[in-house]
């Protein structure tokens, strides 16, 4: 038996599982936590305590902020962000095991008819590098240049791989975000420039070479064909769920993301190259939601019937590429 404040605090919890999984919450605690059917049950039911370490997986798979649960407030009033930076050096399990629970709360999130998914990016964001892999080697080139063990002198682009097991876990992300049932981004007009530019510096230090480059400005290229089809169609491919494309009139300092439906909470600020702060907190999700939705206010959507500021939009971008890309 447990005391009476442990008590309201699991009921608490629970409370929160039972709206972040409408249905089917014993085989979904099932997959998440290593119990058995009847174990589920009873912590369901209240009359076992889930344990910290289970509140934790919880908490971190479904969205749940611990400090809501727990009425902890800042004495600064400020949210909780937490500060995402992975060990690229090496592919450990732990890593992949927190992306596939990444992806199913995207799947679960996605279930929900208004499940929305904003970005405005001052870069190209990891996602999008993502569909083009020799595009996304060059995140990993510069967070190994920067982070990494290997002696900067001895770093090659073509020794830059990505493990087939984490490909298969990206492609199932890139497919989650597809199910999310709007989905729109902000473009910084600048946003290929600082691609462009590592891309050149890591040329000018010969880590990559000028057969590579050829190959990576034919890549950006088809990357931007990509990114113009969006723009073109409105909606992705198979799921024919709506997308739109904003160009901004302002510039921004770093790439911002949310994804919010009536029981998931995840709000994004890109950091150091390949890492991210993140919140859970519905509060400061929806704070990162109105800042990013002001921006539609000077931006221009450039989707569906837009297109001649679309056609303009994509030609400089084509035009930035063919007069910054250097090949010595």
């Amino acid at each position: 038996m447990y005391h009476t404040k442990e008590k309201t605090l699991q009921a608490k919890f629970i409370s929160l599982i039972k709206e972040k999984i409408p249905g089917q919450q014993v085989n979904t605690l099932m997959e998440i936590l290593p119990l058995t059917k009847e174990a589920v049950y009873r912590r369901l039911r209240g009359d076992v305590p889930f344990s910290f370490v289970e509140m934790a997986t919880l908490s971190a798979y479904l969205g749940i902020s611990l400090d809501y649960v727990a009425e902890t407030i800042s004495i600064y009033r400020s949210q909780w962000y937490k500060l995402h930076i992975r060990n690229y050096d090496e592919f450990e399990p732990i890593d992949l095991n927190m992306s596939h629970n990444f992806v199913k709360a995207i799947n679960i999130a996605a279930d929900d008819p208004d499940s929305e998914f904003g970005i405005a990016a001052n870069i190209l964001p990891l996602h999008i590098s993502l569909l083009h892999f020799p595009v996304y080697r060059i995140y990993l080139l510069k967070w190994k240049y920067q982070f990494g063990k290997t002696p900067k002198s001895e770093l090659k682009y073509s020794d830059i791989l990505v493990p087939e097991a984490e490909k298969e876990t990206y492609c199932l992300y890139l497919n989650a975000i597809k199910k999310i049932k709007y989905t729109y981004f902000i473009w910084d007009g600048s946003f290929l420039l600082s691609l462009i530019n590592d891309i050149n510096y890591f040329h000018s230090i010969r880590i990559i070479n000028r057969e590579e480059m050829h190959m990576l400005k034919q890549e950006i290229n088809r990357l931007l064909d990509t990114l113009e089809s969006y723009a073109d169609n409105g909606k992705f491919e198979r799921t024919g769920n709506k997308i739109e494309t904003y160009v901004s009139s302002l510039n921004f300092e770093t790439t911002y993301s949310y994804l919010i439906s009536n029981n998931m909470f995840i709000g994004m600020g890109s950091a150091f190259c390949l890492g991210a702060f993140t919140t859970l907190d519905k509060e400061a999700c929806q704070d990162m939601k109105k800042w990013i939705q002001g921006l539609k206010k000077s931006s221009t959507l450039i989707s569906g019937a837009a297109q001649r500021d679309k056609i303009l939009f994509f030609e400089k971008q084509r035009n930035v590429l063919d007069e910054n890309f250097i090949i010595k």
